[in-house]
């Protein structure tokens, strides 16, 4: 009886050690395999170049565009141009239905016609006044006639010599009728005055135009689409680090990953105001040699104020990152006996938080420049350290 008694004890024994250990290694690898109740998401601390602009939209355009325009009213007759055509200067573009500048010529020369007939109607006169006069003058040196005689053919002979001088200037003033006639009747005939490509056709055969008021505008032509320039809307906020010479890097929507470089050329004065918003126009000219860039095009530009080779960077998250109210977080910066526990609410000065034994751990930083995405670090942390940028959130079981 004793030893089934013994038995029963030992084998009850061994039953609770079994429980025991079972007990002791499920809390074991309970405590080593939870999850800690807050994850962090961190970055590595890394040397890069960055670059601080200000980001800005504009439009393409050629540097020089030339505005063909009429000076007469009248119908396109015939046209040698169309869209992307390249034209040399001096080179007939346009004819305009030149039928009443020919009627305005035919008859400007028949006035000159008649004036001049007039002069010589005008110079018979004074020849016969001339000679009338000398005859009365010899018959009165002989008392044959009265001298008032003498005086009215003085009188006539001077009205002839009025009236060829007034018969000449009509023909100096029909010339110039006749001139202008002339020019209006080469304007029907329209040029292109400089060597370039047609980027706009605002004419079409047939159609007719009218010069009243203004220059009518029968095309748009490009002298160089090898040179552009970018005409870049920048907010009044900003526009105070713009200046002429400044570097400016873009790209286009058709060429996402191609970079264009330019240089500031001109900063207008002249500002634009646009639902309360004021903007400056700052003009950027870039060689186009591979002929990618059209006018017209969006462009999105950096203009560089600053930059920075093989510094110190952090992504800018990590500058946004705020431990919860409730977290005690161990303060590295002012050196001082040991450390102070504060809230981020505490956080005066420029701080990023590193991670230390699963804690954020302030580091108080001096920053330098910034991209918009990553900030210099001057002093504060070293290469390869990890600073916090966020917390994971936990997926809940379904």
């Amino acid at each position: 009886m004793e030893s089934k008694k013994k038995k029963k004890l030992l084998f009850r024994a061994a039953a609770l050690l079994v429980v025991v250990l079972c007990a002791a290694g499920g809390g074991y690898w309970y405590i080593n395999n939870k999850e800690p109740e807050i994850r962090y998401k961190t970055a590595t601390v890394e040397r890069s170049n960055l670059l601080s602009t200000i980001q800005a939209t504009g439009t393409l355009s050629p540097v020089e565009t030339v505005d063909v325009g009429t000076q007469i009213s009248g119908t396109i007759k015939e046209l040698y141009f169309d869209y992307n055509s390249r034209v040399k200067a001096g080179q007939l573009i346009a004819v305009i239905d030149n039928a009443a500048q020919q009627a305005e010529v035919a008859q400007a020369q028949a006035s000159v016609a008649s004036a001049r007939a007039d002069v010589e109607n005008s110079r018979a006169a004074l020849d016969v006044a001339a000679k009338d006069l000398r005859r009365t003058k010899e018959l009165s040196r002989r008392d044959l006639i009265a001298k008032a005689d003498v005086d009215t053919d003085t009188a006539t002979l001077l009205q002839a010599q009025a009236s060829l001088a007034a018969a000449q200037a009509k023909v100096d003033q029909y010339n110039a009728t006749l001139d202008k006639a002339k020019i209006n009747l080469n304007y029907t005939r329209i040029y292109s005055p400089v060597d370039g490509v047609v980027v706009a056709k605002n004419v079409e055969e047939g159609q007719t135009v009218a010069a009243s008021y203004q220059t009518p505008s029968i095309a748009e032509i490009a002298r160089d689409l090898t040179q552009m320039q970018v005409e870049v809307k920048v907010d009044e906020a900003d526009i105070g680090g713009v200046h002429e010479g400044q570097e400016a890097i873009f790209n286009v929507d058709t060429f996402p990953n191609d970079e264009f470089k330019g240089k500031v050329t001109q900063v207008r004065l002249s500002p634009t105001t646009a639902d309360n918003v004021v903007t400056y126009t700052v003009i950027v000219k870039v060689r186009n040699l591979e002929g990618k860039l059209l006018p017209g095009m969006t462009a999105n530009v950096s203009l560089v104020l600053e930059s920075r080779e093989n510094v110190l960077t952090v992504p800018n998250s990590a500058f946004r990152f705020k431990p919860a109210e409730n977290t005690a977080v161990k303060d590295m910066g002012p050196p001082g006996p040991g450390g102070r526990k504060e809230t981020v609410a505490a956080v005066s000065k420029p701080a990023v938080y590193t991670l230390t034994k699963n804690k954020p751990v302030k580091v108080n930083v001096k920053k330098g420049i910034s991209d918009g995405q990553d900030t210099e670090i001057l002093s504060g942390l070293t290469e390869g350290q990890q600073v916090i940028t966020g917390i994971i959130v936990k997926k809940e079981d379904k």
